[in-house]
Formats: C-alpha cells, structure tokens, sequence
C-alpha cells in the first residue's frame, strides 16, 4: 500500500501500475503547517490589513534553485524581464545550498524539462547580470526558515505573496507548507506550482482571488507560459498606486478572513485526521493476515512474517 501526499499524480498512478499498489492520498502539510505557525494570533509584528502600509506589490523567497526547482530562476529571469525586481521584496539563490550554481543547473533543464536552448542562455545571461537578491539577509546564505513566519517586517509591507511551491513542472496536486504562510498572515497570494493546484487548494475550502485577478495561469499545463502569466498579473498590479493596491486588499478582506478562520478552525486540521484515519481502516479491511504473522501488542494489529 502506498500512503502518498498527492490527491492526483501522474508519478504515483506509474508507481501503483507497475508494483500493483493500493493507494490513499491525505495533505500532509496540513498538519505542518498547523504545527509550524501555532501561537502567530500572538505575535505582535503582524498588523491587520486595514493598518498596514504597503511599499512593494510583492514578496517572494526563492531558497533552493537547483534540480526541479530550476523553475525559480526561469521566474526571477520573467521579473526581470518586466521591470518587477523593483516592485517586489525578492530572495534568490545564484549558487543552490542542495544544488550548486543556477546556470548548471538550468543547462540541466534543456533535457529534463524539454527547454529551448536559447531560452535557457538569455536567462543566464540575465540572471548573471543582477546583484544577488537578498530580503533579510545581505550577502549571505539564505537559512532554511520553513517553519518560520519572517521575516515579518517586509511581509507587512507587501501587497501580495507569490508562493513559489516545491513542485511546479509535474502532473500532480501537490502544496506545501508555503499556501499556508499568506493565510495564516491574512495576505494574497499568487501560487507557482503546478497546474490546477489553486483549484485543488479551494476543493479544501479555500477560496482565492479570480475576483481580483486573472486565475486561469492555474489551468495552463505549459509551464513556461504558466510563469508568464503570473509576471503578467504582477506587472498589471505593480502598475497601480499604493494607495489602489491598499483599497484593493481591503476588498479581499472576506476572502482573506475566511481562509484565516477555516485554517484556525480546529475541526480543519481534525477532519483531514479523520479522513486519513477512515482511508487507513477501509483500505487495511481489504488486506486477510493469514499465518504467518504475530500479533503486534501495543497496535494490537496482525503484522505479517
């Protein structure tokens, strides 16, 4: 049996097909993030919407760019393109701590991920270009800081969170603890992952911002015109006065208050437990133990030999 974290996934049905497993899916992260962020209601340096004062239409971290995440300097290349860089509080790793240098790694893309070879060149020449990006930490490593809310003081300060997920070129429902940042700190946010993953955030009860802002970036399977269409919405919004922008967030507040409840409601974090429990019961029911096996005590559960 394979327990996965992904509701829909082209990997996982492969996997299944050839070992010939059973499968149940529940959002892991979840319960991270639950974890991670509990007691933010006390932190004092996050500030309602209605009081904060906006100073860039952005924020967006960017740690990790090697492997599957090359995506990141492809959407770093599409800001800088646009004239966003300046709009936005923005971190970005030339040299990846688990990966090494950007461009070695892009060149990597041109095979694994069926990328132009002249694409991949200018946004190297590009990205060489630029100092290195940095929010809170000037001239250093960027640390892991997954399970932190910060640094709070450019949050504050940005309209819109672009949450740059873990997954982003594979056909798969995938999210990370990163949605949650923006909810839990009452922000917008736009989502570079993988295509339908907005829709599949809103079949938990989540709602976004098709009111506000073009979505459908959300149902576009080619991910090079997925980041174009997030640099899109961007410059459009960056085009605004601060003063629209804060008028704007005010208008989000229902949508923004509703997600912060729904993640606080303690029923939210109970019912994905129930599920996986329920999933977990229904699937081992369909499993016969026949000798030999011993009986686990503390489980109290048939553990084959």
């Amino acid at each position: 049996m394979l327990v996965n974290t992904e509701r829909d996934s082209a990997e996982k049905d492969k996997i299944c097909e050839h070992y010939r497993f059973a499968h149940l899916d529940y959002f892991f992260h979840i319960f991270a993030a639950a974890d991670w962020y509990r007691g933010h209601q006390y932190n004092p340096l996050i500030v309602a919407p209605e009081n904060r004062q906006l100073e860039k239409t952005y924020i967006s971290f960017n740690r990790l760019t090697s492997g599957e995440r090359i995506y990141r300097t492809l959407l770093v290349n599409e800001l800088l393109l646009n004239n966003l860089l300046e709009h936005g509080y923005v971190s970005y790793s030339k040299v990846c701590p688990d990966g090494g240098d950007f461009a070695d790694n892009l060149r990597k893309g041109i095979e694994n991920f069926n990328l132009d070879d002249r694409f991949v060149e200018m946004a190297i020449q590009n990205i060489n270009l630029l100092p290195e990006l940095r929010i809170d930490f000037p001239e250093q490593t960027i640390p892991n800081q997954s399970m932190l809310l910060s640094p709070m003081d450019q949050l504050m300060k940005s309209f819109i969170f672009l949450v740059t997920e873990t997954c982003f070129w594979q056909t798969k429902t995938h999210l990370t603890e990163k949605i949650f940042k923006p909810i839990v700190l009452r922000m917008p946010f736009i989502l570079a992952g993988c295509a339908n993953n907005l829709a599949y955030l809103r079949s938990y009860g989540f709602k976004t911002f098709s009111d506000f802002w073009d979505e459908s970036y959300d149902s576009e399977t080619d991910p090079v015109k997925r980041i174009e269409a997030i640099a899109k919405i961007l410059k459009t919004i960056s085009s605004l006065s601060q003063d629209q922008q804060k008028q704007m967030l005010m208008d989000m507040r229902p949508v923004l208050d509703h997600n912060y409840n729904l993640f606080n409601d303690p029923n939210f974090v109970q019912s994905e437990w129930d599920s996986l429990t329920t999933k977990l019961t229904d699937m081992c029911g369909l499993y016969q133990f026949r000798q030999p096996y011993q009986v686990e005590p503390r489980l109290g559960q048939a553990i084959p030999l």
